[in-house]
């Protein structure tokens, strides 16, 4: 049996997210744990450093179901192709 916990807290004047997963072996009471710090980019930077790389986006999607990309998806799923001549 493994306990398992998630604590996460989301700075947005940076844009970033900090977060931590942890496990505990109950019969042993190993823990384990990692975390991670996720920069968020809004999207209309996402959009400018894409136009800047030579690409074009088709289609905003908000998450991996094709759903459209509004404010408060949880996702930013840019879909297109590199730009033609």
């Amino acid at each position: 049996m493994v306990e398992a916990w998630n604590e996460s807290a989301y700075d947005d004047a940076r844009g970033i997210l900090t977060y931590e997963n942890g496990y505990r072996i109950l019969r042993t009471g190993e823990v384990f744990s990692a975390s991670a710090r996720i920069r968020y980019t809004p999207r209309h930077v996402l959009a400018r450093l894409m136009g800047e790389a030579g690409l074009v986006v088709d289609e905003w999607l908000g998450d991996w179901t094709g759903a459209v990309f509004h404010q408060r998806s949880r996702e930013i799923i840019p879909v297109g192709r590199l730009a033609g001549p």
